[in-house]
C-alpha cells in the first residue's frame, strides 16, 4: 500500500470511529421513554414530575436521582440507559439545559 493510499485510508477509519462514537454518546430517547414505562411509570404520573418541593433543579440533579431510584429498584440500567431515562424526563417535564453529548437536541432553558 502506498503511503498516500495509506493515509487516505487512516483518516477514513479515523473518521468512521469518531461518527460511532458520537452516535454511542447520544443518549436514546425511546429507549428511555420505554425504560421508564417499564420500570417507573406505574407509580408514577405527570404530578411527581410537577411537584416543585420535589422537582429536580437541573438536569444533574435529575440524573443523579434517576440513578439513585435505579439502585434502589435494582433495575440494572447502566450509565447509558440512566442517560437516556434522564435525557427522555428532562425533554418531557423538565427542559433543563442538557450536556450536548447526551443530547439530540439542545434543550432550551424555561422561562
Amino acid at each position: 500500500m502506498t503511503e498516500k493510499k495509506f493515509g487516505a485510508a487512516l483518516l477514513a477509519t479515523a473518521v468512521a470511529a469518531l461518527l460511532v462514537a458520537g452516535a454511542a454518546s447520544a443518549a436514546d430517547l425511546a429507549r428511555g421513554r420505554a425504560l421508564y414505562e417499564a420500570s417507573c411509570g406505574g407509580c408514577h404520573n405527570d404530578s411527581v414530575h410537577n411537584d416543585n418541593s420535589r422537582k429536580a433543579r437541573t438536569f444533574e440533579e435529575a440524573r443523579a436521582r434517576i440513578a439513585s431510584f435505579s439502585t434502589q429498584l435494582k433495575t440494572g440500567w447502566s450509565g447509558a440507559q440512566v442517560d437516556d431515562v434522564a435525557v427522555y424526563l428532562n425533554e418531557r417535564y423538565y427542559s433543563f439545559p442538557c450536556p450536548a453529548q447526551l443530547c439530540p437536541r439542545p434543550v432550551p432553558a424555561k422561562r
